[in-house]
């Protein structure tokens, strides 16, 4: 949906740049690499990142006169959320979602929609943690931290052995092996799910036990009385002990 709209392409003496107005944006080719701008790309998930900028990124007039290298502005960083009210109805509608309640969580939703001029969601049956996760990724789009969000709602589900809305259930016997966070990335990104190539040749990939990170190896190390396991599907994890149940005198 992104297209060439900065009005000195269109007054481009040169037809073949003239003609990019208004068009979507190019991926570099060998063909067309000296023909687009360099807002054209070679890996879209890489190198397309002004776009959602407005959120966490300025136009700074100052620097430019501070610094006449500084050509063209290329912006600061701005202030970012701390407390957003949106958020604030949302974490309420998973509470709801959790009890069960989800007419309660319906209405938060909507409103946080409402606010938005979006259609509002009529049939709270279908009111689930998809719902709110597609929600937060609408309102919080480049401010939630996504994955911390994916894991802890992985955890509450295998802790409860809720069944989430794919009709699977889960369990922490077997966390890093199967959870709700592996499993939604591959319903919703294509990326992961449909292996995408990277233009240095590797592929996206993701696995369940990328639920949690490694723990650091200098962590590791420095417990020198004691053993850090570390997580399942990282090296090392072959030398993970049985944790203590009783303290030892």
């Amino acid at each position: 949906d992104l297209v060439y709209n900065n009005p000195a392409i269109k007054a481009s003496k040169d037809p073949e740049i003239s003609k990019l107005y208004g068009q979507p944006i190019q991926q570099f080719t060998k063909e067309n690499i000296n023909k687009v701008f360099t807002n054209g790309s070679l890996d879209t998930i890489r190198h397309w990142f002004g776009w959602p900028h407005y959120k966490v990124f300025i136009n700074s007039t100052n620097q430019f006169a501070e610094d006449p290298n500084w050509n063209p502005p290329r912006g600061t960083n701005t202030d970012w959320y701390v407390f957003r009210l949106a958020e604030t109805y949302l974490l309420r509608a998973e509470a709801y979602v959790w009890k069960g309640q989800q007419a309660q969580a319906m209405a938060d939703i909507n409103a946080v929609r409402g606010r938005a001029n979006a259609a509002l969601l009529q049939n709270a049956t279908k009111v689930t943690i998809g719902t709110v996760l597609d929600e937060r990724a609408r309102e919080l789009f480049w401010e939630e931290a996504r994955k911390s969000e994916l894991t802890r709602i992985a955890y509450i589900f295998a802790q409860t052995g809720i069944p989430a809305y794919n009709g699977k259930t889960y369990s922490m016997a077997n966390f890093s092996q199967s959870n709700f966070f592996y499993d939604r990335i591959i319903e919703k990104n294509s990326f992961y799910r449909d292996k995408v190539p990277t233009v240095q040749g590797v592929h996206y990939e993701i696995a369940p036990y990328h639920v949690l990170w490694p723990v650091p190896a200098s962590a590791q190390r420095f417990n020198t009385n004691g053993m850090i396991n570390q997580n399942q599907g990282y090296a090392g994890a072959e030398n993970n002990v049985p944790p203590l149940d009783k303290i030892v005198e």
